[in-house]
């Protein structure tokens, strides 16, 4: 068995490459894979967009509007997880997409359409979004961001316990290939006998 942990900025659209890679890999792959997408937003990854974007770095404005506008879909996000992460998956999709292919606003119609799109109930969401769970969740995100030495998105972590269930993690940046992705599933047990050894708690870094 294989666990992702796929961390991404929740308005990127390298992610949202990623994340579409991702899917389409793990679809084909024999063997069973537990996957989650985890939304994460750092300076570096609000610079690195900025940088996408071809906005001045030194625009505090956008880059605190940008900091904001992320943060508040992560936000969404956790709460979509609430009901069914299949659906806050296909919300996120949705978000980033309308977001850097279709130019649309950060709205709450935009967010509404999302969740209808993702069979998501909106008073339901709208509950959870202002619940202290969502923020908590996502802290908890960063933690574990921290934890596996993540900083930048997307980023995907990676454990294969088809032989050992304290595996090492294989750490891999700015991963947007299909191809690639397919291979890393593919040799995600190959990892040297020194590293082998470690405790979960340690990662190779490709």
């Amino acid at each position: 068995m294989i666990e992702i942990f796929l961390f991404v900025n929740p308005i990127g659209i390298e992610c949202l490459s990623a994340e579409r890679s991702t899917l389409r890999a793990i679809e084909d792959y024999p063997d069973t894979v537990h996957y989650s997408f985890v939304p994460l937003i750092n300076l570096k990854i609000v610079k690195h967009y900025m940088e996408l974007k071809h906005i001045d770095p030194t625009d505090l404005k956008a880059q605190n509007e940008i900091n904001r506008v992320a943060y508040s879909v992560a936000l969404d996000f956790k709460a979509a997880s609430f009901q069914g992460t299949k659906k806050a998956r296909q919300f996120l999709l949705f978000m980033q997409s309308a977001i850097n292919e279709h130019d649309r606003q950060y709205t709450p119609s935009l967010i509404e359409e999302g969740l209808k799109l993702a069979h998501i109930d909106v008073t339901m969401f709208w509950e959870d979004r202002h619940s202290t769970y969502v923020k908590s969740g996502y802290e908890k995100d960063l933690a574990a961001a921290t934890r596996m030495g993540v900083e930048t998105a997307p980023s995907m972590v990676l454990f294969d316990y088809s032989k050992d269930i304290d595996h090492s993690g294989l750490l891999v940046a700015g991963c947007t290939n299909e191809n690639i992705i397919r291979g890393l599933f593919s040799h995600a047990g190959d990892l040297d006998d020194h590293a082998a050894s470690h405790s979960r708690r340690h990662f190779h870094v490709l």
